[in-house]
Formats: C-alpha cells, structure tokens, sequence
C-alpha cells in the first residue's frame, strides 16, 4: 500500500486483519485526527457488483444502527477501484486470540462477553437485518473490556440468500447452522446458533463439531449432537448448559428465535444463579454450624444485669421470696396456738 492509503485522507499504518472478502488496516484520518480501521474489499470480490452493493450495503445498515456494542462505521467510499469502509479502531484482540491465550472461560467471564453480543445481534434483527457469518474473530474485546460486533455482511431477512454464500471456509464452517449448511437462507436463529457455538467454545475451548473439510464439519452440524457441556466442562452449571444446548438445537423453531430472546434468557440465567449461590451459601453456612462440636461452643456472653460470677438478678428474686416467707411466721404462730395449743 501508499503512504497515503484513501483520498489521500487516511494514511496506511499496518494491516491488522484478513478476512473472508476484506483485509483490514489500521490507519490515521488525517482530516479528524483519531486512529481509524479500514477495510478493503478484495481484488477478486472488488469486480463483481454484486459484492460491492452487498458490501456497502451492510455498511450503511449497520451505521444507521448506532449500538455500544457494534463497531461504528465512519465513512465508506471508493478510490483507485478499491472499495473500503473505515470504522472505529479496537485496541484489544478478538474473541479467538482471548479463548486461544486464555483457554476456557469461566461461566461470569463467557456471559460477560456473550451478553453484549446477544444485545448486538438483537438490534440487527429488529432492524431486519442479519449477521449472517458470526465467528470469534467477529467479536472484539478491548483493554477496558468493553465488548464490540463487527464484520456484519448484514444479509436482509426477507429475501433468499445470495449466490456465492456456498463459497465459505472450513473456518467459517465450524460456526455454520444446519440450515446454512443445508443451502437454506438465513434467518435470524441462525444468528443465535452461531453464538451459541461460540458460547459453547468459551465453555469447553473448542466448537462442539470439528472436521478436517468444510462439508464433514457441515454434515455434524447437520446430524449430530453436540456433546453436553456440563461432562466437558463440570464447572458449567446444568441449568447454563440448557441454555447452550437450546441455542444449538438442529431445527431454527426450536432454538431462540432471535438474539434478544437469548439475551433474556442469559440474563435470567445470571439473576438465578446468584440467589441461587445465595441459598447455597446460607445452607453449608447452616451444615458447618451443625458439626460444631458441644465442647468447642462458646458460653454466651452475659446477659443485662448480670456480672461475672455473680448474678444480682437471681439474688434480688432470692430475697423478696425470703422476706415474704419470714412476713408469714406470725401468721403461723397465730394459727397453731388457736387449734394446736
């Protein structure tokens, strides 16, 4: 690339990414002074039409979105027969590199990420848009952890899915659902299946089907089960795993329809689980407190008007009843001389 990378505006800094159709640059807007990402489209896309329109589509859908959680869109153009947009620039890494250094995340540190995401995704669909190739790569996290979507192709719900969709990565593969790798168009639940994937690879520290081909990886999504969470990972609560195993279900009816609905469904997971960990915590506090042993329980402190080794309480009681029963005698000196005498 040149020094100056687009309309002589943004100068090229390093590449940062390659995607499936797009490679991706940081670089400097010199007219705004700020770090910005541009994406490029590739040579080979970059002269077919059809993925300009749809690249550039997508880009203006997700601009109008205006989500905390999805990568803003600055500005998009072409210059020298290359077609870019230019985005906010992410300093953090993506979900892959996090999961690859960190390996399996916890269940808080997975919701963490995945919530945001749901609540992303969830503001495309209710704008009639879809994802359409959500992987780990898409997701960023940045350095104060802050959660950000990007790399939208933005598929719109209503018609087929485009020709060329067939054409994807045993990468791309390993995120598919079954009614994508069965030819059919997207819908949103395909979005969701795609995330509970993810989800599931935060869990365990890999997708629930691997391959060594793009269609032995399609076929498992397909056909077979994913292999239960909880016995990979025992640390996943049953009632998450539930959860994950719906967003994963083979048919788009019986999964969460969209990405709000599994965004509800975590966050009431979350809300749950902590009054759960609450009663736990109450009941051992309650078991340890019964094997206490007699000798090792203390004696209870002194109540009010008690001192050690004395106590006035019981003495004051004792000498009332003393004098009461001395008030007595006369009365019975007086009873025994009248009939005993």
């Amino acid at each position: 690339m040149t020094e100056i990378l687009l309309k002589s505006r943004y100068r090229y800094l390093a590449e940062i990414g390659r995607g499936e159709r797009t490679v991706t640059y940081k670089a400097h807007d010199t007219s705004l002074n700020r770090m910005v990402a541009v994406k490029v489209l590739r040579e080979q896309y970059a002269l077919e039409e059809e993925f300009v329109d749809r690249f550039k589509g997508a880009a203006q859908a997700i601009a109008a979105l205006s989500h905390p959680n999805i990568v803003a869109i600055y500005d998009i153009g072409t210059d020298r027969d290359l077609h870019y947009i230019v985005t906010e620039y992410i300093e953090g890494q993506n979900l892959e590199s996090l999961v690859a250094s960190e390996g399996p995340l916890g269940p808080e540190r997975a919701l963490d990420i995945t919530i945001p995401v749901s609540s992303a995704l969830g503001a495309a669909h209710q704008a009639g848009y879809i994802h359409g190739g959500l992987t780990p790569r898409d997701i960023l996290v940045t350095t104060d952890q802050q959660v950000k979507v990007s790399d939208f192709s933005v598929v719109a719900t209503t018609p087929p899915a485009p020709a060329g969709e067939e054409s994807l990565s045993l990468y791309a593969a390993l995120y598919l659902s079954p009614e994508r790798a069965m030819g059919r168009r997207p819908v949103p639940a395909s979005d969701v299946y795609a995330l509970g994937v993810i989800l599931y690879e935060m869990l365990t520290g890999h997708p629930p089907f691997e391959g060594e081909s793009f269609s032995a990886v399609a076929d498992k999504h397909i056909r077979e089960k994913p292999e239960p969470l909880e016995s990979i990972n025992p640390q996943v609560p049953r009632s998450l795993s539930i959860v994950v195993h719906r967003a994963l279900a083979k048919a788009s009816r019986d999964r969460y329809r969209t990405a709000t609905a599994l965004e509800e469904a975590l966050e009431t997971y979350r809300r749950q689980s902590g009054r759960l960990e609450l009663v736990e915590r109450i009941r051992e506090e309650e078991m340890e407190a019964d094997r206490v042993p007699v000798g090792a329980m203390r004696t209870p402190p002194p109540a009010a008007g008690q001192i050690a080794g004395l106590d006035w309480v019981g003495c004051l009681v004792g000498m009332i009843a003393f004098m009461a029963v001395l008030g007595l005698i006369p009365l019975w000196v007086t009873v025994f001389l009248r009939y005993f005498a």
